[in-house]
């Protein structure tokens, strides 16, 4: 377990509620160590202490924000390695899509953000979270049936509103979450709850890729964690980070050998490269600085070709340097699924 990094998510957690003492049951069956160490850490969780952005009426355009004016009864959707979310929206309200890797979500991998068109600040956020476990003394939870499926409805310190809804069964992995609601949700709850009735999730359709955390994508002998973001068939984001300055004992380096290995009946086989024997990698040293996230593009497609869906793994080495001849070679691992 990362030390550094455990501290502060923490810290985070223990402001929000959502990990304050004692374990509840969300019916997913998460693991503290799933939820801790989550692959898209969350930036921030759902709180009324801590900001969040504030929503304009008329917000700028982009890829992942869409004005719904004058709408009725939208389809929302927003696909994803996982599957596929969607839900219908009635006039009245907006929506912004967060699609993976995009930096939209506050927490969990790619979702949909929900408002009240009239309001400037707090919305409902339901995303695909691939781990997802609640503790706190101050949680009372309550089951029903929302969409056609059963989900767990927690709530805090007995607020007016709900905090969270881990949906279960075939819909497992979707979580609706309510950030700075406070101040309209006697007005719009009805509609809110309206509106997660029309959730839809179908699993069966499937695109991108994700990393999937592995305990393998750590070593804690120098302290470094290593992930994948913007992975695509052809090529990805490497991400290194070191939270624990004081582990190594010289300057963390990689270089830019790889290694790639597919999975096939519960075992990892090496992808056989196209050049067959007939290629090299760069001799070059990159430097990793604690406590920064150093990332890097990797361009696989010239050695394996385009990938086919499946599960892979990609190893990296990295070197504990002190000086030349003086050093330790350490060999990490980032699992990824496409679609």
């Amino acid at each position: 377990m990362k030390k550094n990094t455990m501290a502060a998510i923490l810290s985070s957690l223990l402001m929000t509620g959502l990990f304050t003492g004692g374990c509840a049951d969300t019916g997913l069956h998460a693991s503290q160590d799933e939820y801790t160490i989550e692959k898209s850490v969350p930036e921030t969780m759902p709180s009324e202490t801590i900001p969040t952005r504030q929503i304009s009426k008329d917000p700028v355009e982009s890829a992942a924000t869409t004005p719904t004016d004058s709408i009725q009864n939208t389809t929302v959707v927003q696909g994803g390695p996982y599957g596929e979310i969607s839900l219908s929206l009635p006039d009245g309200w907006r929506y912004e899509t967060c699609p993976m890797d995009s930096g939209q979500t506050d927490y969990g991998l790619y979702g949909i953000r929900f408002y009240p068109a009239d309001v400037t600040d707090g919305y409902i956020a339901l995303n695909y979270i691939d781990s997802f476990g609640v503790c706190g003394t101050g949680l009372a939870q309550e089951q029903a049936s929302i969409a056609g499926t059963n989900a767990s409805i927690g709530t805090y310190d007995d607020h007016i509103h709900w905090n969270f809804i881990a949906f279960q069964d075939g819909y497992k992995g979707i979580v609706a979450l309510t950030y700075s609601v406070e101040d309209w949700w006697e007005t719009y709850s009805g509609e809110v709850m309206e509106i997660l009735d029309t959730l839809s999730f179908d699993p069966s359709v499937r695109a991108g890729g994700a990393y999937v955390y592995s305990r393998e994508s750590e070593l804690d002998e120098v302290g470094l964690s290593f992930s994948l973001k913007n992975i695509t068939p052809g090529g990805a984001t490497l991400v290194f980070y070191q939270y624990d300055a004081g582990a190594a004992t010289g300057s963390l380096e990689y270089g830019d050998d790889f290694l790639l290995e597919v999975q096939k009946n519960g075992a990892w086989e090496e992808i056989p490269v196209i050049p067959g024997g007939n290629y090299a990698f760069n001799s070059v040293a990159y430097t990793l600085s604690p406590k920064i996230s150093s990332e890097r593009e990797l361009d696989w497609e010239w050695l394996y070709g385009s990938l086919a869906p499946g599960t892979y793994r990609i190893q990296k080495n990295v070197m504990d340097f002190r000086e030349p001849g003086d050093y330790d070679k350490y060999t990490v691992y980032a699992e990824f699924i496409l679609n």
